[in-house]
């Protein structure tokens, strides 16, 4: 009786590893318990880099200089990610304390005109990047990621991933606490 070859599974074995690795991955992201030092950014401590040239509209058409001497929270987002929206319940609970700035990351107007309408509007002012390359200054890699820029216009923080209520309470509030001291 010939020996039986299993050379055949080493292909099914690797893509199985490596599907519970992006799952795991992606359930982080999700869930906003990816730690955000697993992509850093060459922008701490540097200046923020410009918004989009084109705001949703003239009442949200605010600069960062607008804010000026204030710790402000930018938000990339878009209406096609789903994070996106599980996350705007803790960016409303955060306009209430400081400035949240939306970057609308390859978006269209009207799709995020839709999204505000349908899942509510925490940001005092919202840019639309429409090709990406706003994006790409920021340095992000994907949606939702969140920028802490201090009152002089300087990025102190780098969040990737949806923010939640823990999320707030263990590293945006103290980040902002020690800013403002």
């Amino acid at each position: 009786m010939p020996k039986q070859s299993f050379t055949y599974l080493i292909p099914l074995i690797g893509f199985a590893i490596f599907v519970v690795i992006a799952s795991v991955a992606l359930l982080a992201t999700v869930n906003g318990t990816r730690q955000n030092d697993q992509l850093p950014s060459v922008l701490i401590g540097k200046q923020a880099p410009a918004l989009p040239a084109n705001a949703l509209s003239q009442e949200f058409a605010k600069p960062l200089s607008a804010f000026a001497g204030e710790v402000v929270l930018v938000n990339v987002m878009a209406s096609w990610c789903a994070p996106c929206r599980a996350e705007l319940p803790a960016l409303s609970l955060l306009s209430k304390e400081m400035p949240v700035l939306a970057i609308a990351y390859k978006d269209k107007l009207e799709d995020t005109q839709q999204f505000l309408e349908q899942y509510g509007n925490p940001y005092s002012a919202i840019w639309m990047d429409y090709d990406g390359t706003t994006g790409i200054s920021w340095g992000i890699y994907g949606v939702p990621e969140t920028f802490i820029i201090d009152g002089d216009g300087r990025v102190v923080l780098r969040h990737a991933g949806p923010i939640f209520k823990d999320t707030i309470d263990n590293v945006i509030r103290p980040t902002v606490q020690e800013l403002r001291k």
